[in-house]
C-alpha cells in the first residue's frame, strides 16, 4: 500500500473544533495532504480543483447537510468513485443504514476513536487503491484488445494480398467471386471475367533472372490495377504469371473492350523481351467471358469459360484477346 502522505483527504464539517481534532488524528497517522471545508458549497469548490482519495463528511451541517452532499457526489460520474466516510454525533442504526444505502463507504461516530478512525480510513483508502488499479488494468486491457483487433485486421488484410505484387491474392479472389456471383444472382445481372497471363514468362525469367521477372509481375499488376477503374471490380493474382479480373454487372462487350485496353497498356510498358515469339516487348494473352448469373449456373462455369478463352488466345499466337461466347444469347452481348 502507498505511503499515507501520498493520499489527498478532505474533511467536511461545519464545526471548526471537530475539523481540527480530526485533522490532528489524521496527521498523527501519517497523512499530510489534508484539506478542510466548513460546508457543502466550499467542499464542492475544492472538489472541482483537487483530486481527493477520501472524504470524511459530517452529517449535521446547515444549508447542505451530509446526506444531500453525499447524494450529489454519488450522482456525479466524476466524483462518485471517491470513497466517503460519514461522521455523526448520532449513533443510530437507521442513520448508518441510510448512509451505506446511499453509497457511503463507512460510518464513524463522534467523539472519534483513534484506533477505529485509523482502521476505517486505511481500509477505505486501500479499497480505493485496488479499485483504481483495477480500472487502470481494465483500461490497459481495453487498449491492448483494441490494438490486437487492429493488428488482426491488418493481418487479415495482408492475408488477402499477394506478397509480391500487392494486389489481391487467390484467397481473396475465391471469396470475391463467390460474393459477386451471389449478388449477380440476386439482382439478375451479367457478370464478366477476364483471365490473362504473361506470354513466354518462363523464357523471360530464364533470360533476365528472377529479380527481373518479379519486377515484370509487379509492373503488369500495377497496369491492371490502373486499367480496372471501378471500385467494385477486382484484380487478383491467380497464380504464377496468371491474373484474373472480376467485372460485376458488365456485359461481354464491355469486358472485351477493357481486355483489349489492358493488352495494349501492358505492351506499352515496353519491357524488353528478346525471347518472346509474340513481340519484342512483354505481352499478355487474355480470355474473356460473361454469363447471366442464376439458374443452375455456378461461378465455376465462368472461370472455366474464361480459362477456355485464354487457352484459345495462347493457342492462336498469344498477345491477343479471345472471347468465349458459349451460353450467351445474342441479347446479352451488347
Amino acid at each position: 500500500m502507498p505511503n499515507h502522505e501520498d493520499f489527498n483527504l478532505l474533511i467536511v464539517d461545519d464545526n471548526e473544533m471537530n475539523r481540527d481534532v480530526l485533522r490532528r488524528h489524521l496527521v498523527r497517522q501519517g497523512y499530510q495532504q489534508i484539506l478542510a471545508a466548513e460546508n457543502g458549497k466550499e467542499a464542492l469548490e475544492m472538489l472541482s480543483g483537487h483530486n481527493f482519495d477520501l472524504i470524511l463528511l459530517d452529517i449535521q451541517m446547515p444549508q447542505m447537510n451530509g446526506y444531500e452532499l453525499l447524494a450529489y457526489l454519488k450522482a456525479d460520474l466524476k466524483l462518485s468513485h471517491i470513497p466517503v466516510i460519514m461522521i455523526s454525533a448520532v449513533d443510530e442504526i437507521d442513520s448508518v443504514v441510510r448512509c451505506i444505502e446511499m453509497g457511503a463507504e463507512d460510518y464513524l461516530h463522534k467523539p472519534f476513536n483513534r484506533v477505529l478512525l485509523k482502521a476505517r480510513t486505511s481500509a477505505c483508502l486501500e479499497k480505493k487503491r485496488l479499485r483504481d488499479q483495477e480500472e487502470i488494468y481494465r483500461q490497459q486491457l481495453e487498449e491492448a484488445n483494441k490494438k490486437l483487433a487492429e493488428v488482426n485486421q491488418q493481418l487479415e488484410q495482408l492475408s488477402k494480398l499477394d506478397g509480391l505484387t500487392g494486389i489481391a491474392n487467390r484467397r481473396y479472389f475465391d471469396d470475391a467471386i463467390a460474393k459477386a456471383w451471389s449478388i449477380a444472382v440476386a439482382e439478375k445481372q451479367t457478370i464478366a471475367l477476364i483471365i490473362f497471363d504473361i506470354d513466354f514468362f518462363k523464357q523471360f525469367n530464364d533470360a533476365y533472372g528472377h529479380q527481373a521477372g518479379d519486377e515484370c509481375l509487379k509492373q503488369v499488376a500495377r497496369v491492371a490495377q490502373r486499367t480496372i477503374k471501378r471500385p467494385h471490380d477486382v484484380v487478383a493474382r491467380y497464380g504464377g504469371e496468371e491474373f484474373v479480373v472480376i467485372l460485376p454487372n458488365t456485359p461481354l462487350s464491355g469486358a472485351e473492350k477493357l481486355a483489349r485496353e489492358l493488352r495494349q497498356d501492358v505492351e506499352n510498358l515496353q519491357i524488353n523481351h528478346a525471347y518472346s515469339a509474340a513481340s519484342m516487348y512483354v505481352t499478355i494473352s487474355l480470355g474473356v467471358t460473361a454469363v447471366l448469373a442464376g439458374g443452375d449456373r455456378g461461378y465455376s462455369e465462368i472461370i472455366a469459360n474464361a480459362d477456355k478463352a485464354l487457352f484459345l488466345a495462347k493457342q492462336q499466337g498469344k498477345n491477343q484477346v479471345q472471347v468465349w461466347h458459349d451460353g450467351l444469347s445474342a441479347g446479352l452481348i451488347t
